[in-house]
């Protein structure tokens, strides 16, 4: 994208396409001699970032982005969330969007730079889990790429940069780059340790009997609405799997089990207090979200010991 040996220059540039910072040259006779390549997609933009001499950078909270700093060659020191990461070709550095930064680079330093737009990174996390976030998302910043799925991820990346570089990448192509942007982030988001990997290892922590209540009161006002148990934990900020544990360990039963059970007393009142002449059970069934078919006379007969024409019919013959 451009080459500079002007301080105010890349300043100025390096922050329109990455985020407004501060930068200082290092050393007793620091020269600066600036390359920047960059390839945006629509979630994500790879950046390629060598100074030329040794720099600190203070960057802020990113606030609208994550960022992998990934050293190809030399290598860094980054002081985010409270830690400080040595970083390398196999020591990367992962910016939370919440955590400030500082960055010194070596002399020698060219990185790659992986910008992830904060919203489709919450938004995939949150399909993940089948819920809402209850809290912005922290990774542990420091990123060991020699093993495990981190190496795996970083892999990944890697082939992506040098397919960019050939003429007719397939990534030049919207549909492919679609599905890489989404196996990137869901990579990193199983790659590396952050405050919700113990929800997508299945590891949930208990919910409260608050958030439980959320979804309890949401039933009982309105048992009428297409409550599903994602759209249930969706509105308590929990993950569908903690709320089914949660409803079979303090209630002894499942969402979608709870919310028939209030559609069925519904139906039952409203059939104890209907006028015989005026209504049928299949109306007042479908209002309460229930299909009147065989199955739902059994279920009624089984909870209430009568069916729904005789619950009322007992009311028309009270009255006569």
């Amino acid at each position: 994208m451009f080459e500079s040996r002007d301080a105010e220059a890349t300043r100025e540039r390096v922050g329109r396409i990455l985020r407004p910072h501060r930068m200082d040259l290092l050393g007793p006779d620091p020269r600066l001699d600036v390359r920047m390549h960059c390839r945006r997609m629509r979630n994500i933009a790879i950046t390629y970032l060598s100074y030329g001499c040794a720099v600190r950078l203070e960057v802020g909270e990113l606030d609208s982005f994550f960022a992998v700093l990934a050293p190809v060659t030399g290598s860094g020191t980054v002081q985010c969330g409270g830690e400080r990461v040595a970083t390398g070709p196999d020591r990367l550095c992962l910016l939370s969007a919440t955590d400030p930064a500082t960055v010194r680079l070596s002399a020698d330093c060219g990185q790659l730079i992986v910008r992830i737009e904060r919203s489709a990174m919450e938004a995939r996390l949150s399909e993940l889990i089948d819920g809402a976030l209850r809290e912005p998302i922290r990774f542990t910043p420091g990123m060991d790429v020699g093993r495990g799925y981190a190496r795996s991820w970083f892999e990944q990346l890697d082939y992506a940069v040098r397919d960019l570089d050939r003429p007719e990448s397939l990534l030049g192509h919207p549909l492919a780059a679609e599905q890489f942007e989404q196996n990137l982030i869901t990579g990193l988001l199983l790659a590396q340790p952050h405050n919700y990997t113990p929800v997508l290892n299945g590891d949930d922590r208990p919910v409260p009997s608050r958030l439980l209540g959320i979804a309890v009161d949401l039933i009982e006002g309105h048992p009428e609405w297409a409550h599903t148990p994602a759209s249930l934990a969706r509105h308590a900020g929990v993950s569908v799997r903690a709320l089914q544990k949660a409803f079979r360990e303090q209630l002894d039963t499942s969402p979608s089990e709870y919310l028939r059970g209030v559609r069925l007393q519904r139906v039952h009142d409203e059939l104890s207090a209907a006028q015989y002449d005026s209504t049928t059970v299949g109306e007042i069934a479908s209002k309460w979200g229930l299909p009147h078919h065989g199955r739902f006379a059994a279920v009624y007969r089984e909870r209430f010991g009568e069916s729904p024409k005789q619950t009322l019919s007992r009311q028309h013959a009270r009255k006569g």
